[in-house]
C-alpha cells in the first residue's frame, strides 16, 4: 500500500478531547508552496517594471503641475496685455479726433482687442499655440504704442504751430453728460428724422460753456428749439445750443473759449431736461462728437 502524505487537522472538543476533523492530501500543501514561489518570483521579475511605472506615475504628476503652472503664467501675460489695450484704447481715439482736427491723416481710432484666453482656461488649447498667439499681440501692441507716441508728437508740433487757430474750433464739451441721443437718423413718434446735433442728458440749470472762441450771431426763440444760442468760429464752423432755462450772452458779443453762454433746460420740444449741441461746417450739420475731445 502506498502512503500518500497528508495532513490531519483535529479539534479539541468541549471535555477536552481531541477529535479528527479534516484530512488535506499533501500535494495541495506542495501544490501551494510552488504557486507561492512562483508568484514571488515573478514579482521579483516584474519589481524594476513597478519602479520604472512609479517614476513614470511621478513624472506625469510634475509634468501636470508644470502645465498648470505655464498656462496660469500665460493667463496673466493674457490680462497684462489686456490692461495694456485698455490703457492704450482712449489714447488712440483721441489721437484719432485729433487728427481729424488738424486735417492729419486720420488713424482708425481704435486699438485691436486682445485675443481670448478661452482655450487655455478651459483646457482645450496647447500652451504652444496661445504663446505664440500672446507673442504676435504683444508685438502688435508695441507697434501700435511706438505710432501712437510718434503720432503724439505730430500733433504736438501741429497744435504748437497753430495755437490761434485751435482755439476757434469747437473741441471743449459745452456740458458734461450722457449722450441720450446721438447725431443721425432716429425715430421719434414712430417717424423718423433726422438729428442734427447730439442731445447731452443733463439736469436743468446747468452751465453751458462756449467749446471756442467766437462771436454770438443770435439769442433768442426758434420753433421745436426753444431758447437757443448760436455762436458764429473761424473756418466755416458754428455752433448752436438748444433748449436753454436762460442766456447770459447778447448777439454781436465776441466770446472766448470756457466763457459761460448759458443755463441748460426743457424750453421748445422737448421731454426732459437736457442740451441739444450741434455743430455746423458751412451751414451743415456735422457730428459734434469729432470736435469734442475733453
Amino acid at each position: 500500500m502506498t502512503l500518500t502524505p497528508s495532513l490531519v487537522i483535529y479539534r479539541r472538543t468541549s471535555d477536552g478531547r481531541l477529535r479528527f476533523w479534516v484530512r488535506l492530501p499533501g500535494w495541495l500543501f506542495l501544490a501551494t508552496a510552488l504557486v507561492t514561489m512562483a508568484g514571488a518570483a515573478h514579482l521579483a521579475w516584474r519589481l524594476p517594471d513597478i519602479f520604472d511605472l512609479y517614476a513614470l506615475r511621478n513624472r506625469v504628476q510634475a509634468a501636470r503641475s508644470e502645465r498648470r503652472a505655464e498656462r496660469a503664467e500665460l493667463l496673466a501675460v493674457h490680462d497684462r496685455l489686456g490692461l495694456i489695450r485698455r490703457t492704450l484704447a482712449p489714447v488712440v481715439s483721441l489721437n484719432a479726433k485729433l487728427a481729424s482736427v488738424t486735417s492729419l491723416a486720420e488713424s482708425s481710432g481704435e486699438c485691436a482687442a486682445v485675443g481670448s484666453a478661452a482655450m487655455v482656461e478651459g483646457g482645450f488649447g496647447s500652451e504652444e499655440r496661445f504663446a505664440g498667439q500672446l507673442t504676435a499681440m504683444a508685438r502688435a501692441l508695441m507697434e501700435e504704442i511706438v505710432y501712437q507716441e510718434g503720432r503724439q508728437r505730430q500733433l504736438a508740433q501741429v497744435l504748437g504751430e497753430r495755437a490761434l487757430e485751435f482755439a476757434a474750433r469747437p473741441s471743449l464739451w459745452p456740458v458734461h453728460g450722457p449722450i441720450n441721443s446721438p447725431f443721425g437718423y432716429r425715430y421719434m413718434s414712430s417717424s423718423r428724422e433726422f438729428h442734427k446735433g447730439v442731445d447731452i442728458g443733463v439736469p436743468a440749470g446747468t452751465p453751458i460753456v462756449a467749446p471756442a472762441d467766437g462771436k454770438v450771431v443770435s439769442a433768442g426763440y426758434e420753433t421745436g428749439y426753444g431758447l437757443m444760442v448760436v455762436l458764429e468760429h473761424k473756418h466755416g464752423i458754428s455752433t448752436a445750443y438748444a433748449h436753454l432755462k436762460s442766456v447770459e450772452v447778447e448777439p454781436g458779443q465776441e466770446v472766448t473759449r470756457g466763457t459761460r453762454i448759458a443755463l441748460t433746460g426743457m424750453s421748445g420740444r422737448t421731454t426732459g431736461s437736457h442740451l441739444h449741441y450741434e455743430v455746423r461746417v458751412n451751414g451743415q450739420p456735422v457730428d459734434p462728437m469729432n470736435y469734442m475731445l475733453n
